[in-house]
């Protein structure tokens, strides 16, 4: 979730993420299905995260908040300096940093380049998560990123958040997170391009108008658009949850007893709190296929202070997982 308030820091464990076979608890539900299987706790911070194979080597985009660097600093104080990094997880190694005084950021695969999309902190803005701009850079090594450049602004009164771009035929399809005044935070609009740099409004393609929505990924599989996106159930509780279209503007919902990802209320929030909180929260999930699985990167946590980066994983592809849901 984009709008967590976080401060110190601690480094991700890559090799870790990938290697652990230890299962957590059941869902708060008991609805997860039971072929997505929680792998564990990374002891990262992180929220905002795409994970992406390039040249046959899984990496992982992170939006990394300044302030992790620097312990007990207000949350928000280094915002200007937030970096959005390219981790290769074989070696847990950065091996670049396309952009910096950007946040909420997602990355994209497309004809051997890697595209960032992530959201400009306006300079001398001192509210993160109040966002004006999204901006895009590339790259086809991962380390040489060309300039970056704007390429959706947000109207006026309205603020822009987390950002999702897929591909769909001969098209491509990003959605932004936004607010305005006449509107429930947070709602979800659409855009289509032929080049990722000039982007068109779809028409009467909105979701999230009329109920609590946040952290969406949009992917395009088969014939439909599956869209993972934060539920609130109340009381400070939040989980994933998915939705489909065909057309981005009538959407279908999986049933309420099947969330995507929901949180543990036995687990532990880690890593920077009190081990008397439990988690609240499965939010920002994102999926890659990697060697025959699908691999989910999720955030847990309690929506305060920090974020909780797991994984879970999938015996199959992405279309199958998402299909699962609408069985």
């Amino acid at each position: 979730m984009s709008r967590l308030k976080k401060r110190d820091a601690l480094r991700i464990c890559a090799v870790g993420l990938l290697a652990s076979l230890a299962m957590l608890p059941p869902s708060a539900h008991g609805a997860t299905p039971p072929k997505l299987v929680k792998q564990g706790k990374t002891q990262s911070p992180l929220v905002e995260v795409t994970p992406f194979v390039f040249h046959d080597k899984l990496y992982l985009m992170e939006s990394w908040q300044k302030q992790w660097d620097h312990p007990g600093a207000p949350d928000g104080s280094y915002h200007e300096q937030d970096e959005v990094r390219i981790r290769d997880l074989a070696s847990d190694t950065i091996v670049s940093t396309p952009l910096v005084g950007h946040g909420l950021a997602m990355a994209l695969v497309w004809e051997d380049r890697v595209y960032v999309f992530a959201s400009d902190y306006r300079p001398g803005d001192k509210n993160r998560g109040v966002l004006h701009s999204i901006d895009m850079t590339s790259s086809n090594d991962l380390r040489t990123w060309a300039k970056p450049i704007t390429i959706l602004a947000a109207e006026p009164k309205q603020q822009f958040f987390n950002v999702s771009v897929c591909r769909e035929n001969d098209r491509f399809v990003l959605l932004v997170e936004t607010t305005a005044p006449q509107r429930i935070p947070f709602t979800f609009k659409f855009f289509s391009s032929d080049n990722l740099r000039t982007w068109k409004p779809v028409p009467k393609a909105l979701y999230g108008t009329d109920q609590y929505v946040g952290g969406p990924a949009l992917y395009h599989e088969g014939q439909w658009f599956y869209l993972l996106y934060l539920h609130s159930l109340g009381g400070d509780r939040f989980e994933t949850r998915i939705t489909r279209s065909k057309d981005l503007v009538d959407w279908q919902d999986a049933a309420a007893d099947r969330p995507f990802l929901t949180f543990d209320p036995k687990q532990h929030v880690y890593p920077l709190r009190s081990d008397t909180i439990r988690e609240s929260n499965a939010s920002d999930a994102e999926v890659v296929y990697w060697k025959g699985r699908t691999l989910v990167y999720f955030t847990g946590g309690d929506q305060h202070l920090c974020g909780d980066l797991q994984t879970a994983t999938f015996d199959g592809t992405p279309r199958e997982l998402f299909e699962s849901f609408f069985d």
